[in-house]
């Protein structure tokens, strides 16, 4: 069973993105970001490149001739997405075969609230516990 966090109330929601990916990658753990168009891709990709600001977090396309060995993958075409120990779903919808990762994590600001809880309520309709982190919390 997958292990569902919800972090809610970010500053910026694409710096929590960064941070929590870091987060991941000095674990040693593997991520894929799974956008909603290519548009999101590409601006992640632009993103990853700038944050954090002293370097850069390693990034590529699924289907990149380096993605096996780039630790963060980030990719709107879902079923090119292989199962790694993270799955950060940045989409308004569940990812197809979201319950084949250890660990997915969905960060909701005010903008995609609404989406967010139609998420929660499907992922407990399907068996899964759902955690949740308030970003606004010190010790996150």
């Amino acid at each position: 069973m997958s292990q569902i966090t919800f972090y809610f109330n970010p500053a910026n929601r694409e710096h929590a993105l960064c941070v929590i990916a870091g987060k991941a990658l000095a674990r040693r753990l593997q991520v894929v970001v799974a956008t909603g168009s290519p548009a999101a891709s590409e601006a992640l990709d632009r993103l990853l490149w700038e944050v954090p600001t002293t370097g850069f977090l390693p990034h590529c396309a699924a289907d990149a001739a380096i993605a096996a060995e780039t630790p963060i993958l980030v990719d709107h075409r879902c079923e090119l997405l292989p199962v790694r120990d993270v799955l950060i779903n940045w989409t308004d919808n569940l990812p197809p075969g979201f319950e084949r990762f250890g660990r997915v994590i969905e960060i909701v600001d005010a903008d995609n609230a609404t989406s967010a809880r139609a998420r929660v309520g499907a992922y407990k309709a399907a068996g899964h516990t759902v955690d949740y982190i308030d970003l606004t919390k010190p010790d996150v």
